[in-house]
């Protein structure tokens, strides 16, 4: 709730439903997820998101709001978790089988990390869509050893830091959800983000999916000039 950029974004709504609802009901969904966990801090201001998760009957984690990584890392321990899969909450059109995508991709084994949330060479992956696989071991070990608070913020900067120590692996994007190139972003961090999704998706769905969402996309861009298919937004 305490975004500098959006405040309170996490209850802004999408449709009827807000933010981390969205994030939340869809994460859900997926098969390969023994779990799902909101790790919010423990200020006051944080209740609500609580509030929200609890209705949805989602485990709840509260921890340092500065410390990303210290709480991550204590959530997957409370829990026993062998992998984390992280999710970030700026992310209202998660998919459940993109999500499930990544966690297929890192158990066929090779990488510290297999992800698709962002592009990444050729895999085109938009913003918004996927997640972060890792072991739990390898995370409590960056809690335990990373200082710098740029990296506790932001939970795996440490690996992505040095990518020829740390085996970081995309997942393979399908051609439906490929928007042809490697900007364009579905996430949330700025109140003009989400009027984008609101003018992609006018009548919203929690059970949209990744494809209908780009092909709602590619309709939009085709009847307007303001969000042409080749933006990077």
């Amino acid at each position: 709730m305490g975004s500098s950029r959006f405040p309170g974004k996490m209850v802004a709504d999408l449709g009827p439903w807000p933010l981390v609802e969205w994030v939340l009901a869809r994460t859900a969904k997926a098969i390969s997820l023994d779990k799902v966990i909101l790790a919010t801090s423990d200020k006051p201001r944080d209740d609500v998101l609580c509030s929200v998760a609890d209705r949805l009957q989602v485990e709840v984690f509260r921890g340092d709001e500065d410390d990303v990584l210290g709480r991550y890392s204590a959530a997957a321990r409370a829990a026993n978790a062998t992998t984390v899969v992280r999710i970030c909450g700026d992310r209202p059109l998660v998919d459940p089988a993109v999500i499930d995508l990544a966690v297929k991709e890192y158990c066929a084994g090779g990488a510290d990390l297999t992800f698709n949330h962002i592009p990444d060479g050729n895999e085109n992956w938009p913003r918004g869509f996927g997640a972060e696989v890792l072991s739990a071991s390898l995370l409590h070990e960056m809690a335990e050893g990373v200082d710098d608070p740029y990296h506790r913020e932001h939970v795996t900067s440490f690996l992505w830091n040095d990518r020829t120590r740390h085996h970081i692996r995309p997942a393979p994007c399908p051609v439906n959800i490929d928007p042809g190139f490697a900007g364009l972003r579905l996430d949330v961090d700025e109140q003009e983000d989400l009027d984008l999704l609101q003018k992609i998706l006018p009548a919203p769905d929690l059970a949209v999916s990744a494809e209908a969402v780009i092909a709602a996309w590619r309709r939009l861009g085709s009847e307007t000039d303001a969000f042409p298919p080749e933006r990077s937004t």
